[in-house]
């Protein structure tokens, strides 16, 4: 069975494309994008269970260098 979950993240100002293009190349992210608002990125990430949500959180993406804050959605049904 497959977990998707949705990935807000603020980052840092300078490097938004660079920050951007480097989340996207993690096998676990489907769809990633630059938004406006409270938060600066918007991350969908399909994952085969809450282990792997957060090795993705905690060593993937928090360890990109201008990644400074993330809140998860984990989708009830999707």
């Amino acid at each position: 069975m497959t977990m998707t979950a949705f990935v807000l993240a603020k980052i840092s100002p300078e490097g938004g494309m660079e920050i951007l293009n480097e989340i996207r190349e993690n096998e676990l992210v489907e769809e990633a994008y630059l938004i406006y608002g409270a938060f600066d990125l918007l991350v969908k990430v399909l994952v085969k269970n809450p282990e792997d949500v957060d090795d993705f959180i905690f060593n993937k993406l928090r360890k990109v260098r201008g990644v400074l804050d993330t809140a998860t959605c984990i989708c009830a049904s999707c």
